[in-house]
């Protein structure tokens, strides 16, 4: 899996083992590890975030293999450097650490090898997106955009 080494992996299956049925969803691990986020709720509106500080080598692992993917060219990578950029690098550690949690949670409770295709961003859709943005920076500016042929 992408970030994770023998050693992140060795120190993982060692605190958690490899009966995932402890955990009844990948959300209950998460929320294990700390990597789910926890927000302060008050009159229906998000005042901040609950700082949760754990000493679980699990999650140390985790957050581990998420830093190492700020050079990667995969997927994951790209979007840790996308969160990286707008939300900070502590945050995006975070998110990307709770995916491969996740995909950790899958594989091992269902015996199935990793499968990049899974988690492989929409390049379509984000293109789109991309020429939308241009495109309204360009009206802005008194300008238009066409397809070359």
């Amino acid at each position: 899996m992408e970030g994770l080494d023998e050693i992140g992996l060795l120190t993982i299956l060692a605190v958690t083992g490899t009966d995932m049925k402890k955990w009844p969803t990948a959300a209950h691990f998460v929320s294990w590890l700390n990597l789910s986020p926890r927000p302060k709720i008050s009159g229906g509106k998000i005042i901040g975030y609950e700082k949760r500080i754990t000493n679980n080598p699990a999650t140390q692992a985790f957050r581990l293999a998420a830093y190492s993917l700020w050079q990667s060219k995969g997927p994951m990578g790209q979007q840790y450097r996308r969160l990286a950029s707008s939300k900070g690098s502590k945050k995006a550690i975070k998110a990307i650490a709770r995916k491969i949690a996740i995909v950790f949670y899958e594989m091992v409770l269902k015996k199935q090898s990793y499968d990049a295709t899974k988690i492989q961003p929409n390049t379509e859709q984000q293109k789109a997106k991309r020429i939308a943005r241009l495109s309204k920076e360009a009206a802005k500016l008194g300008l238009t955009i066409q397809k070359a042929a």
